[in-house]
């Protein structure tokens, strides 16, 4: 009978693991994953400082450099991943950004066609009930900021053209603490 029932759902898994491999797939993009129990706003555990080659060590995803026209001089890099990540139905590759070799930002950019005013509030009730109530501002477009710990934010801003259809970029950011003071003379 165990022999029988193996080899009946053997293709089950044989076209879930296709399915799987196929180009159109995409991973859910958790929220709770954009949150340490620290209150540290990060993404999983590409932690803040780190340098590119160790974190493309370490990680799962493949990344290529993002060429954003600021030249080799540029001590910010873009990278980006060749896999995509889904949030309520709409698709974003996720973007690291390095500031003087260190991890600074991780994004995602989420290009939302139909009703698009609800998905955002969705997503923002969403954030709240993770993090707590967010700051609102933004004259025509909409950005909802939270702080985190170790000088960390996490920000959705929707760049809106009406009410079908937005861009929306999700990130996380680490921002440097203000340089001391000059010692006194």
């Amino acid at each position: 009978m165990k022999i029988r029932q193996t080899i009946f759902l053997l293709p089950l898994f044989l076209l879930a693991g296709c399915a799987s491999a196929g180009g159109s797939q995409s991973r859910d993009l958790d929220l709770k994953e954009l949150c340490t129990e620290e209150q540290v706003f990060q993404y999983a555990d590409f932690e803040w400082g780190t340098d590119s080659e160790q974190l493309f060590k370490q990680s799962s995803l493949k990344f290529d450099e993002k060429d954003l026209g600021q030249g080799d001089e540029s001590s910010t890099k873009t990278y980006e991943s060749k896999e995509k990540f889904s949030l309520e139905n709409a698709e974003s590759n996720m973007d690291l950004e390095f500031s003087d070799g260190q991890l600074s930002q991780v994004s995602f950019t989420f290009d939302i066609e139909q009703d698009a005013n609800t998905w955002i509030q969705k997503e923002v009730d969403e954030l709240n009930s993770l993090y707590g109530g967010g700051i609102a501002t933004g004259l025509g477009n909409q950005i909802y900021q939270w702080q985190g710990e170790q000088d960390t934010v996490l920000q959705l801003t929707a760049f809106t053209e009406g009410d079908e259809s937005a861009t929306v970029i999700l990130s996380v950011a680490s921002t440097p603490p203000p340089p001391p003071p000059p010692p006194p003379p």
